[in-house]
């Protein structure tokens, strides 16, 4: 069945005149689900290459081409978020550095000119001087910087000579430059991958997020992509993180309370989608959209001792299609509709001997699927 214009009550034209009603049969209901563009935030993946080399990157293992996303593909990106109206936030990031690509200045300022808070999340190697005064410029709100000991280990990789003094001294210089301009933002955060190797890390958090005026961290669990990074996996063991204090953030009149965000750190009945929930997109560097970080790319992954493949699922390609058409599209409605009511086994805990979750499938049909998904646990966090 197709989407449902008329024909219904006027009570159901009524509720859906600002979209459309998807149906959706089942063996014991039909449920109508109504799509319409109520898109919130947006993730923009403008390159999947990246500056550094990092030992739990993804990089290591994946197959999928790398690329630098057009200027062609990110006016059709800008332009179909307009249609949006309910749009707050864009996130530029996915699985490159966001600032590699040559005319990323241009991008968050063409994306601030939408009347959205605009995000970057970066290593901040490339966040100096002339960088910093662009996306300023441009209207940047807030930048979160992953800083953990896989990227120091990667900076040693890579020959850079103080790699981290090089970041540290990039976010004081962003707001040393932000204040001169009499602005409170952008806000700075901090992403923390928490291993085996790190956990001496956590209690030094709140200081060097207090040195920074990071006003929150996100603490998130490894997702480890061979055999050797599996071993710093920290999930799933008794003993809870360390939970950081909070600290103290002044900003212009008033005094922020900077606090951390642990990840869970055991699987359990209850599971949510942030990115469904959140009512969030995805875009690939090459224009492809998925409805999460998890499925934007092809790529395998070590989860509870077994290995899975996972293969990249998109439903539509901009400038092919419209974002709001991508969006309001069968297949994506009745995605989201599974991912809210979580129509998903529990392959983790189930016990069965079966091969379904090495593929991202499952035994009710399912194909992707979320059956173990570690983003709806919370026990892999994104910004």
């Amino acid at each position: 069945m197709g989407e449902i214009g008329n024909g219904l009550p006027a009570c159901f034209q009524e509720l859906g005149a600002e979209g459309r009603w998807v149906p959706e049969a089942g063996e014991e209901r039909l449920a109508l689900h109504l799509a319409r563009p109520d898109v919130r935030r947006a993730y923009i993946e403008v390159t999947s290459h990246c500056n550094l080399d990092c030992a739990m990157c993804v990089r290591q293992v994946w197959k999928d081409p790398p690329g630098h996303m057009s200027w062609e593909t990110f006016e059709a990106v800008v332009e179909g978020l307009r249609a949006f109206p309910h749009l707050r936030q864009v996130t530029f990031g996915g699985y490159g550095e966001p600032l590699v690509h040559p005319r990323f200045p241009e991008m968050a300022a063409r994306v601030a000119e939408l009347g959205v808070e605009v995000v970057v999340t970066t290593n901040g190697l490339l966040l100096d001087g002339p960088m910093a005064e662009q996306l300023l410029d441009a209207g940047l709100g807030r930048v979160v910087v992953s800083l953990d000991t896989v990227h120091i280990q990667a900076y040693a990789r890579a020959r850079l000579a103080a790699g981290v003094d090089r970041v540290l001294d990039n976010l004081r210089s962003l707001r040393e430059k932000a204040r001169q301009r009499g602005k409170v933002f952008p806000r700075v955060g901090i992403e923390f991958v928490a291993m085996q190797s790190n956990l001496e890390w956590l209690p030094r958090l709140p200081q060097l997020a207090r040195e920074l005026e990071a006003d929150f961290v996100i603490i998130t669990n490894l997702l480890p992509h061979t055999e050797e990074m599996a071993r710093e996996v920290l999930y799933d063991r008794d003993e809870p993180l360390p939970a950081p204090t909070g600290w103290p953030v002044p900003g212009g009149d008033l005094v922020l309370w900077g606090m951390a965000r642990l990840p869970r750190m055991k699987w359990g009945a209850w599971r949510r989608c942030r990115f469904v929930e959140g009512r969030a997109l995805v875009v690939g560097w090459d224009g492809g959209v998925s409805p999460c970080y998890a499925l934007m790319h092809s790529y395998p992954y070590y989860i509870y001792g077994r290995r899975k493949e996972v293969s990249r699922y998109v439903l539509g390609r901009v400038p092919e299609q419209t974002l709001a058409d991508i969006w309001m599209s069968r297949e994506y409605v009745l995605f989201r509709a599974r991912v809210r009511e979580m129509r998903f086994p529990s392959c983790v805990d189930c016990g069965m001997a079966c091969t379904y979750a090495e593929e991202n499938a499952d035994c009710w049909g399912n194909r992707p699927s979320c059956a173990d998904c570690l983003w709806a646990q919370d026990i892999i966090q994104c910004p």
